[in-house]
């Protein structure tokens, strides 16, 4: 649909996380779905398609239908899981793009090879947001397991600490939320027959941007409620109070 396209261009940051879900009707194939960030940090739906499998031929056409509907931007982070389909039509289609990889399925596979105690050190390197802090947690885990190191160059390879994320895209999501968000959302849909099924997603993005228009029709000011929340939040425990120059 273009006007989610233009929405997400023009009210979006540059950020994308892909997934499918399989469908249960009488087609058994999967809906792929590409969804943003809104300003409230509201689920934005972008794109959706339908392919028969999670095969590199297929994520490759819907990565290449997605990119003819969004540009080349100057830039952008694409999150995904670990599906080698996937990694490899993001790598062949968007270039250039900063591929992060959900860590939640990372962890899914860590723990299929490793246990012990290199595992609590696993998620914090995740959620490191300085480089010294993530080479010291990439250090422990060498240290405890160091066959760890070998397999997390080898397979997997995208971005998953938020200290390597790029902060031009002004996301720090470690995991696959957005998507799983998404499928979420349209799960009572996915026995329809495709053009129902189409025409049903339709109506719920179309009310889905009615009610946020209304929502945004409402709103004072040039910073949006959530993040004045998440600001003062924040700014609750701070021991030092930082006052205006009075400009």
């Amino acid at each position: 649909m273009s006007p989610c396209v233009e929405g997400f261009l023009e009210g979006c940051r540059p950020y994308l996380s892909i997934d499918s879900t399989a469908l249960n009707g009488r087609w058994c194939g999967h809906l792929a779905a590409a969804t943003a960030l809104d300003g409230h940090n509201w689920m934005y739906p972008v794109a959706f398609g339908f392919i028969d499998g999670e095969t590199t031929d297929n994520w490759e056409w819907f990565m290449t239908q997605l990119h003819k509907a969004i540009g080349d931007l100057p830039t952008l982070a694409i999150c995904t899981d670990a599906c080698k389909g996937l990694e490899n039509a993001v790598k062949t289609v968007f270039t250039f793009a900063e591929h992060r990889e959900c860590f939640r399925h990372l962890m899914h596979n860590f723990r299929k090879h490793f246990d012990g105690d290199v595992l609590k050190y696993m998620w914090p390197c995740a959620w490191a947001c300085t480089p010294r802090r993530h080479r010291w947690l990439w250090d422990k885990i060498a240290e405890n397991c160091p066959e760890a190191i070998p397999y997390l160059e080898a397979e997997h390879k995208q971005v998953w600490s938020r200290a390597k994320f790029s902060g031009e895209c002004k996301v720090d999501y470690v995991n696959n939320n957005i998507s799983e968000c998404f499928n979420n959302w349209i799960k009572e849909t996915k026995g329809l027959p495709v053009d129902v099924l189409v025409d049903t997603i339709r109506g719920m993005i179309m009310e889905k941007i009615d009610m946020r228009q209304r929502i945004a029709n409402k709103l004072e000011g040039s910073i949006l409620p959530s993040v004045k929340n998440e600001l003062n939040m924040k700014s609750r425990n701070l021991k030092y109070t930082i006052k205006g120059s009075g400009v």
